[in-house]
């Protein structure tokens, strides 16, 4: 079962991610990011998109059922984007949605803005930040995830209430 944590840019996804991944779980890295850092050549915006979906898709597909592994972001995250931008999502993606389901729980990393530094990737300032999260938690909420909100703490701590949470 793949459960996605999703929240704006530069909440702490990605280190509890990585956290994770430290102890042993499969994970699926946020694959976006890794395109944009890697310099990846898109030609059109749909090419990107497409990119990233079928690699969330594949990664999903992969995870056997009973294996609990986590990912940095799911492809509502890319509906919230698309919502964002002032654009209805493309086909694709509402189809790669609807055919490709996460764990019902999505774990959400609020706005934090103690945390937040924007880098060469993260252009975006705070409140720019804080409307793609509202985005993207719209997103999730209208394919029917539940939501959870993990705490303001350390990400030892976060990870932490995240495994208390899921039983494990």
């Amino acid at each position: 079962m793949v459960y996605v944590i999703t929240g704006g840019p530069g909440f702490g996804k990605t280190t509890l991610v990585k956290l994770l991944a430290d102890r042993h779980f499969p994970v699926c890295q946020e694959n976006a990011r890794s395109l944009l850092t890697t310099g990846g050549k898109f030609n059109i915006p749909a090419d990107f998109e497409r990119t990233v979906a079928t690699y969330r898709a594949n990664f999903l597909q992969q995870t056997d059922s009973s294996v609990i592994a986590f990912s940095d972001r799911g492809l509502p995250d890319q509906v919230g984007y698309s919502k964002y931008k002032k654009r209805e999502p493309s086909f694709f993606l509402e189809e790669m949605v609807k055919a490709n389901r996460y764990a019902s729980t999505v774990f959400i990393t609020p706005p934090w803005k103690e945390i937040y530094v924007k880098d060469q990737i993260r252009q975006e300032n705070f409140d720019q930040a804080v409307a793609i999260h509202d985005e993207i938690v719209k997103a999730y909420l209208q394919y029917h995830y539940k939501i959870i909100n993990l705490p303001l703490v350390n990400p030892e701590e976060r990870v932490q209430f995240l495994l208390n949470f899921l039983g494990i």
